[in-house]
């Protein structure tokens, strides 16, 4: 993680980040030594791009130093793009030898009244580049973090309003969760990723789990028909936070927790099966969002509810054509035993509302329609409440996480009633807006609670590399989820 320190430039530091405005000059960068500003100064900036970051390294008294130069432009850059900087300055150097860095706060190339964002930016940009996954590899090792050595003006900012400190528990609740995306399907199964959050949280958090029979005994149907095929069976994780006990106001968070989903006996075709063992990215991002609201002591109270199953085939498995009675009474006809996302987190829609919550707003990877329609880069949402969709909104473009609004499109609705049960769960006509009739299943079980609901299919896990938040689990959403709740619910 970060650590943020206050001290004198030193020459000798191993690793020194200049930030430049891209103005087809060369470069005057004044360091006490003839012999290294003689080097440094050839370097033309015509030679570059906005974007770059270019890597000097000098031997002084046997030590490496390194030099960093990023190349911003003469406009205020976007958040995005300063964050893509941070992770592209800790590509260019080696993470082994990475401890610490003297920094030239980016902030100081631009009048700006907020006077930490750009300098968040980058460093978030850095703990996304730091992370690496290879608890399955011999010799694996995590590393440690960063010491920073930044400007008096800054570090006190940051000391005052506790950015860094916010920074950590965030950064290190996305490694959490993005370890256990990653975690292959034979080790985090329903049963151990309950264990995980019983052991792994703080006493700030109420933890419950329901386990099989306690599912079927409380008339959680449609979670025990999805998870009842495997050997692993299911769980439901009730997770509670305190953090304002004097008011009614309650958030309640679903996170799908599909540990892995063969499609069941819709058996998914080899192409789309290789990667399910993120299909619980929902739940592991709900439980990050969490921790961090109760590390922070976030004056909020929120409930979240993790159903964890594994979708496959076997002899007790669910089958097409059957009828379960969920939850909430209303029966729902299966056609396709691989939209089983929405069956568990129908029920869990059910057991959220009992809740009278203020908001309920739920993470899934629910459908490989919303990919195909926004692309692997970017999530969909849904809400019944335009007013809490606006603002959540605001907070992805403020942490630069791609998100679109789709139409909860009412005229669809027919599309999903049965002629023998109240709903089918998928669609009439099924090549058609995936995303859309997912969405208005999961709104039959919401009643009039306002509800947001965001399909994170293409960025929860990412195949290509991403430029900020590279490869796999990519832990997207914890971050502004928990500033969309901090700043919404917090006062």
């Amino acid at each position: 993680m970060l650590n943020i320190v206050r001290r004198i430039r030193d020459l000798y530091r191993l690793n020194r980040i200049v930030p430049l405005v891209k103005s087809g000059q060369s470069i005057e960068f004044k360091i006490p030594n003839d012999k290294i500003k003689k080097v440094v100064k050839h370097i033309n900036l015509e030679e570059l791009k906005v974007g770059d970051v270019k890597k000097i390294s000098i031997f002084k008294n046997g030590d490496l130093i390194n030099f960093i130069f990023l190349v911003l432009p003469e406009d205020e850059p976007d958040l995005f793009s300063v964050a893509e900087l941070g992770r592209k300055t800790i590509n260019s150097l080696d993470k082994k030898e990475l401890k610490s860095i003297d920094y030239t706060e980016i902030e100081a190339l631009y009048k700006s009244k907020n006077s930490y964002r750009f300098s968040r930016a980058f460093f978030e940009g850095m703990l996304y580049g730091l992370y690496t996954f290879d608890k399955y590899k011999e010799g694996n090792q995590k590393h440690d973090g960063i010491e920073i050595s930044i400007s008096e003006k800054f570090y006190d900012f940051s000391l005052k309003s506790g950015i860094v400190d916010e920074m950590n528990i965030l950064f290190k609740n996305i490694y959490m969760a993005r370890d256990l995306i990653n975690t292959p399907p034979n080790d985090l199964t329903p049963h151990n990723f309950a264990s995980f959050i019983k052991g792994n949280s703080n006493d700030k958090l109420n933890i419950n789990v329901l386990y099989h029979g306690d599912i079927k005994e409380n008339g959680l149907n449609l979670i025990y028909a999805v998870g009842n095929g495997s050997e692993h069976k299911p769980c439901l994780v009730r997770i509670d936070y305190e953090g304002k006990p004097e008011s009614k106001d309650k958030i309640v968070l679903v996170g799908k927790g599909v540990t892995f989903d063969s499609g069941g006996t819709n058996l998914k075709p080899t192409g789309s099966i290789e990667t399910m063992k993120s299909d619980m990215s929902g739940a592991a991002s709900v439980y990050a969002i969490m921790k961090s609201i109760s590390e922070s002591s976030l004056p909020v109270n929120v409930t979240a509810f993790l159903p964890l199953v594994e979708n496959t085939i076997g002899a007790t498995a669910y089958r097409p054509g059957d009828i379960i009675r969920s939850f909430s009474g209303k029966t729902v006809e299966v056609l396709n035993t691989d939209a089983e996302g929405r069956l568990v987190l129908a029920d869990s829609l059910s057991m959220a509302l009992k809740e009278n919550p203020s908001l309920i707003i739920d993470m899934a990877t629910l459908t490989g329609a919303c990919v195909v329609a926004l692309g692997s880069n970017i999530a969909g949402y849904f809400s019944n409440d335009d007013n809490y969709a606006c603002k959540l909104e605001k907070s992805f473009v403020d942490n630069y996480e791609d998100i679109c609004r789709l139409p909860l499109y009412a005229k669809y609705k027919d599309r999903l009633k049965s002629k023998i049960a109240d709903l089918q769960n998928i669609s009439k006509k099924r090549t058609e807006a995936g995303a859309i009739m997912g969405a208005l299943f999961l709104q039959e079980f919401v009643g009039n609670s306002p509800w947001i609901h965001i399909d994170i299919a293409g960025p929860a896990f990412i195949e290509d590399n991403h430029p900020v938040f590279g490869e796999g689990g990519s832990g997207y959403g914890i971050r502004s989820l928990y500033n969309f709740i901090k700043c919404n619910f917090s006062s």
